[in-house]
């Protein structure tokens, strides 16, 4: 990170507002986030992009060679940070959690804070991590960093609880967590009605997957 971030990051509006670049270059960011949130990435065009940025197409090419490279601009920061990145903060917290069960509800809440606070981007991410194979490859060198291991120290702690089942590994650790909050994400864009309300589904949530990964 540049010394004009902010030590944590908690929004990628907020990320933004400390980075040293051209108007231009923010101004296309936040309104593609906007956009591709909406429309998705192929429903929207760099035509529209520049027309809701207030510049031209021609200023988003200076600054990103393709459509491709502007999504990954947006994307990149909010997984760095969802994963490696704010990871003392993150295992801090985890740290002092002892069951199996404060542990998943601390991951739940503090995770969906964080996803709320990006809401866009985050939506981005998990429709583009179905369809687009550069988006998934990003996610793989995140999670699994050069320099932190983060699968393995975060399943770590679910080990030293002793509680959890023989057959559940990192991969699926991570798979039983973020599947339910991706769901979840995606219930509350596109089937508002099936929701309780933030707090009992959070909890609903946290003992579901409690159930699965509990011995």
């Amino acid at each position: 990170m540049t010394s004009l971030e902010p030590p944590i990051f908690d929004n990628y509006r907020d990320w933004l507002d400390h980075q040293k670049m051209p108007k231009g270059k923010k101004a296309a960011l936040i309104a593609a986030m906007r956009l591709f949130s909406e429309s998705g990435f192929d429903g929207t065009s760099t035509v529209q992009v520049a027309k809701e940025a207030g510049i031209s197409q021609a200023t988003i090419f200076k600054y990103f060679h393709t459509k491709q490279d502007l999504l990954m601009a947006i994307v990149q920061p909010v997984l760095e940070h969802f994963f490696p990145t704010y990871r003392d903060e993150f295992f801090g917290g985890i740290a002092k959690r002892k069951t199996l069960t404060e542990i998943v509800h601390f991951i739940v809440t503090d995770r969906y804070h964080f996803i709320k606070s990006n809401e866009q981007a985050v939506k981005i991410i998990a429709v583009e991590m179905m369809t687009n194979a550069e988006m998934r490859q990003t996610f793989a060198k995140v999670v699994a960093s050069e320099d932190f291991n983060f699968l393995h120290e975060l399943v770590q702690f679910f080990y030293d609880t002793g509680e959890l089942r023989d057959d559940i590994d990192a991969a699926g650790l991570i798979r039983v967590i973020a599947g339910q909050m991706v769901v979840y994400i995606i219930q509350g864009n596109y089937v508002p009605a099936l929701l309780h309300g933030e707090q009992e589904d959070l909890e609903m949530i946290t003992n579901q997957i409690v159930r699965t990964l509990k011995k």
